[in-house]
């Protein structure tokens, strides 16, 4: 199964740069490209001047050592700490564009910025095409938070180290991603096979989880785990009613805001009745699962993690059990049959007294 796990990213990879050889045809001084919009668009030359609008792009740009090009970023991203990126990017007196979501951006400041190039993401941004266009803006659209897989985030990442000339430290990345995906599947077969997991997202306005055809969805099911949404597309709200007949064996929460507002909002949401362990991901481990980008490198520990901290084991999942594995129903079995004993054993001897 390693073997397979191994051969399967490896393939993802290739199946990246087969695409990428296909869809990007080389310009005289730079490249043409199909974003995720399906648009075509000619990047004559490495662009100088790059506004980001979102942190995954931001932490992509980083990590490809282009932090020097960025001239504009969300908020968020200027307070992103992974790669040191808040402190380089104020120092640089980069132009705060706004919040991530497209209708908090302030598109003045993007204007203000000058860019040669917008990177954002279509789920979030694509209500801002039109301005792009009407200011003639080159922009490149990535799957972002509509990642469908891990694939596509190597592919988002991709598209922007082809932009920057820096596809090589994307096969460096993608080979550590590749033992770090086997390291903990090996860790996963041991203590957890087939533990099923209810990722919620959020819970704001319902319960938000993460199902079939996300990329959360995908490590999970790389990890050799079961997602309990596995039945429903896409990033969903759900209520109490369907999380407790999804049945999952441990319920893993994104941080909302902090840890006591997250926990206000699981028992507001009823999820604290369902008796079911819960573990509520401090704010590094939701940004690693939460932005698709180079932090998911970490996302197998943080995943295993969240497990060990549920203390849970895989026998309990397979065996369908309700939080008591059968050698618990057992022992509980046994100290009731010995307390009946005891209680016939006292009731005669005080008849005889």
């Amino acid at each position: 199964m390693l073997v397979k796990m191994s051969k399967q990213i490896a393939l993802a990879y290739m199946a990246i740069v087969v695409l990428a050889i296909s869809l990007v045809t080389p310009a005289s001084a730079g490249v043409t490209l199909q974003d995720s919009t399906g648009r075509t668009i000619s990047i004559t030359e490495t662009p100088r001047r790059i506004v980001s609008l979102s942190p995954s792009i931001t932490e992509t740009l980083a990590y490809l050592g282009g932090l020097d090009t960025v001239v504009g970023a969300d908020s968020l991203s200027l307070s992103d700490e992974w790669f040191n990126i808040s402190t380089i990017l104020r120092a640089r007196n980069v132009t705060d564009v706004g919040g991530y979501w497209w209708s908090a951006i302030r598109s003045e400041e993007i204007l203000a910025a000058s860019p040669d190039l917008v990177l954002a993401e279509k789920g979030a941004h694509i209500p801002l095409l039109d301005f792009f266009k009407n200011y003639n803006v080159t922009v490149v659209y990535l799957e972002g938070g509509a990642s469908r897989s891990i694939q596509d985030v190597l592919s988002d990442m991709y598209t922007v180290a082809l932009i920057l000339n820096k596809t090589s430290l994307l096969a460096e990345f993608s080979g550590k991603l590749e033992a770090e995906f086997q390291k903990y599947r090996e860790l996963v077969a041991e203590r957890y096979k087939g533990v099923s997991i209810l990722f919620v997202i959020d819970l704001t306005g319902g319960i938000w989880v993460a199902g079939k055809g996300t990329y959360i969805d995908d490590i999970v099911e790389r990890l050799g785990l079961v997602n309990a949404c596995r039945d429903i597309y896409s990033w969903t709200s759900i209520s109490l009613e369907k999380a407790v007949e999804l049945n999952p064996d441990v319920i893993v929460v994104a941080s909302m805001g902090g840890i006591n507002i997250s926990i206000r909002l699981l028992d507001e949401s009823g999820l604290t009745r369902l008796g079911k362990p819960i573990v509520v991901l401090n704010q590094s481990e939701t940004d690693i699962l939460m932005r698709p980008g180079p932090l998911l490198l970490y996302a197998p520990q943080v995943v295993y993690n969240a497990l060990s901290r549920a203390n849970i084991t895989g026998g309990a999942a397979e065996s369908g059990s309700q939080g008591m594995t059968l050698n618990g129903l057992l022992a509980a079995t046994v100290v009731i049959v010995a307390a009946v004993i005891v209680a016939v054993v006292v009731l005669v001897v005080f008849k005889r007294r």
